[in-house]
């Protein structure tokens, strides 16, 4: 074979290998640029949102299992989740990727689906429903930050979701259970700006509701009417929150066999730290209030059988309860 034809085969091949690598290189890096929608080896997919697209079309369009990933910039929407999705910001920062109701007697994300997750967005403006509505379960809320809503979430007939290292804050009411129980509420910021916000001039800060065997570990609570309360909710866990500065710091009413472990809690001028209502066989061990300062306890005739730590300091007429103080 003359030399000039083994010369032009070897170019060709060479091109050939040339134009392979470059398409193998350029697509990985590119895909996500330039495709909105695309599979994997999971057969799932995902859906990239910039500014100007709509949220839920972009649910709408994702199969069961994807991502949606939505690019910083003010999405005004009612966004209803209803498959399994992950749906988060780029690059992840709260304040960046802004979800505000389009509609504000709507929730901002309605969520009726099974293993959801909600990661990275400042979700504002649901002034008569909730920031993040789900009665999905085993779901994941991390890392927004939720603001000027009615509630901030809303935890319904839900169970086995992860609340974590969230900012609540300005809500009439921050962080809501209801009928629901194994959940995990943890390294969540909630706060006021006083107890003279939401409605009525009342504002609270997490509210449980025949809700059990839940867990809250390593929350802020501050600057708020009330700062967590637990009506008809039992077995829950409380330890190492910092319950700071609430007019009322801890209630509990008709709740019983609740542990409140190693918590700060830090009472609001002459207001109880702690008071019990109709609630029976509940822990409190290890809590502290700083330096100087004492933790009372304030309960009922009906609140029998509750370990508590210090020394009685007043009781009420006829033994129908009292106030223990720990120093």
């Amino acid at each position: 074979m003359p030399f000039s034809q083994i010369n032009k085969k070897l170019i060709l091949v060479l091109f050939l290998v040339f134009a392979i690598s470059a398409l193998y290189i350029f697509y990985p890096q590119n895909k996500e640029k330039y495709s909105d929608t695309f599979g994997n080896n999971n057969n799932s997919s995902i859906t990239n949102v910039y500014p100007g697209d709509s949220i839920q079309q972009a649910i709408n369009n994702t199969s069961s299992g994807g991502t949606v990933t939505v690019y910083p910039g003010l999405y005004k929407e009612n966004l209803v989740v209803d498959k399994s999705l992950t749906i988060i910001s780029k690059p992840g920062e709260k304040t960046d990727t802004i979800v505000q109701a389009a509609d504000p007697e709507g929730d901002v994300f309605h969520i009726t689906a099974d293993n959801v997750t909600i990661n990275g967005f400042n979700i504002t403006r649901s002034q008569g429903k909730s920031g993040i509505y789900c009665s999905g379960s085993d779901s994941n809320v991390t890392g927004n930050k939720l603001s000027y809503n009615m509630y901030g979430v809303y935890i319904h007939d839900s169970s086995r979701n992860i609340l974590e290292n969230n900012e609540v804050n300005n809500n009439s009411l921050g962080i809501y259970l209801r009928n629901s129980n194994n959940n995990q509420l943890s390294s969540n910021n909630v706060s006021g700006v006083g107890i003279f916000v939401g409605f009525n001039n009342e504002a609270w800060g997490i509210y449980l509701e025949d809700s059990n065997d839940n867990k809250l570990m390593s929350n802020s609570i501050s600057g708020l009417w009330e700062g967590v309360n637990l009506t008809n909710s039992s077995n829950n866990e409380l330890n190492n929150n910092s319950i700071l500065d609430n007019y009322f710091s801890l209630v509990l009413v008709n709740s019983n066999n609740n542990n409140v472990l190693n918590n700060i809690i830090v009472k609001l001028g002459y207001s109880f730290s702690v008071a019990l209502s109709h609630s029976r066989n509940n822990t409190l061990k290890g809590n502290t209030a700083g330096p100087n300062t004492e933790i009372k306890v304030d309960y009922d005739f009906y609140s029998t059988n509750n370990t508590l730590e210090g020394e009685l300091y007043t009781s009420n007429e006829n033994g129908t309860g009292g106030v223990y103080r720990v120093k």
